[in-house]
């Protein structure tokens, strides 16, 4: 069963890397974006802010609407949504890697996509493609065969827990052109503390690894020792 695991992980550093390989990991790589920017969304949400809208691009880039967070606020916005996918793949690690629990697995991420669709997804792209994905989720859930599933779950919880490194030089920039100059998120979590934004992108990126590696133990390894 760990074999499910350690294949997740070869798929998400190899086919990232060859032409026809990455078409293939493009729904998932879009899904760790919808991760990405929900996470900024309930960041706001939990802070008592507002969470507008959210929308995705085909180039695997999106952007979360939100109003009134400044501070303590704008740190968690910020950290949620660098950190939120790790935490979101470290339970669908842990919850996924059993035949008997996997099915539900994808058919909860299914109906969270689809939901959040329908509630703050505004732009046609993002629109479609996260109704497709959550469809496939549930077929998926549905039809796949039990170690099938469980290696989805694995491959969408590796993917969404390194999302952060997969997009490894947006940790250590301080902003990005998009309608103007708009600041990183490691940026704003500098503004708000203290140390640079190239401190907070290193910290994240191991915090990111350390929810993996962990996550890991207890799904993988824990059990097998305790036989």
């Amino acid at each position: 069963m760990a074999g499910l695991f350690a294949a997740a992980v070869a798929a998400s550093l190899v086919l990232g890397q060859v032409p026809f390989g990455r078409s293939v990991i493009y729904p998932f790589a879009l899904f760790a974006t919808w991760a990405h920017e929900m996470g900024h969304g309930v960041g706001a949400l939990v802070t008592g802010n507002k969470f507008h809208e959210l929308e995705l691009y085909q180039s695997l880039g999106g952007q979360a609407l939100i109003s009134g967070a400044d501070g303590w606020s704008q740190v968690v916005v910020s950290s949620l949504g660098l950190l939120g996918p790790a935490v979101l793949g470290a339970i669908v690690m842990l919850a996924g890697s059993r035949t008997a629990t996997a099915p539900s697995v994808l058919v909860v991420l299914a109906v969270v996509v689809a939901v959040s669709a329908l509630i703050w997804i505004r732009n046609a792209f993002g629109f479609a493609s996260m109704l497709v994905i959550a469809a496939a989720l549930g077929l998926a859930a549905r039809y796949l065969p039990a170690m099938a599933r469980v290696a989805l779950t694995q491959l969408l919880a590796v993917q969404l827990a390194l999302s952060a490194w997969s997009g490894r030089d947006y940790l250590f920039i301080d902003g990005f052109e998009r309608n103007g100059f708009q600041a990183s998120d490691t940026q704003r979590i500098a503004d708000e503390l203290f140390l640079p934004y190239w401190f907070w992108g290193g910290l994240i990126g191991a915090l990111s690894v350390v929810v993996l590696a962990s996550a890991f133990w207890v799904a993988w390894l824990r059990p097998s020792t305790s036989d």
